[in-house]
């Protein structure tokens, strides 16, 4: 019979002997609670999200992932190097503007009741019914707000305006 200490040990070796304790990654946050908003309108399809209650997250570990779908468009854009904007993983243009600080007391951190602000391009995205002119109609937006160093999704709001 073995015992449990003599199995916690060959299971300790193991673990060493595979290398499986480079894979493990940082705890994420805990975000309880968020508010979401998103508002199309004639001049501006702006997007809010706001921390209601949980952890605050510095910024610069944070990514937000947007993604568009629809009858003419399917795309993702993302928000890296937060409290900037770095346009290049923007392809399809589809962030229009980024408030370049969280709108907080503490513009390096996500903390309770500070919020992120964006637009989305109507070039890019139009979710307006019906879409003006030749913009990609648009009927989904999904926003994800990622925790870069355990590659957490601490945040998912999803918009069918």
């Amino acid at each position: 019979m073995t015992t449990y200490p003599a199995v916690l040990q060959r299971f300790t070796r193991a673990v060493f002997l595979f290398g499986a304790t480079e894979n493990l990654n940082e705890p994420a946050p805990i975000v309880g609670q968020t508010s979401g908003e998103f508002e199309p309108g004639a001049d501006a399809q702006r997007v809010r999200i706001t921390h209601i209650s949980g952890e605050g997250v510095p910024a610069e570990e944070l990514e937000i992932v947007v993604r568009a779908s629809g009858p003419d468009v399917d795309t993702e854009a993302r928000l890296v190097n937060l409290p900037e904007f770095d346009e290049e993983k923007d392809p399809e243009n589809i962030i229009l503007y980024f408030n370049k600080e969280i709108e907080s007391n503490d513009p390096n951190t996500w903390g309770v009741g500070d919020t992120i602000q964006f637009e989305i391009n109507v070039g890019g995205a139009d979710f307006r019914e019906p879409p003006v002119g030749s913009n990609p109609d648009a009927d989904e937006l999904t926003v994800l707000i990622v925790h870069t160093p355990s590659s957490a999704v601490i945040v998912k709001k999803t918009f069918t305006p």
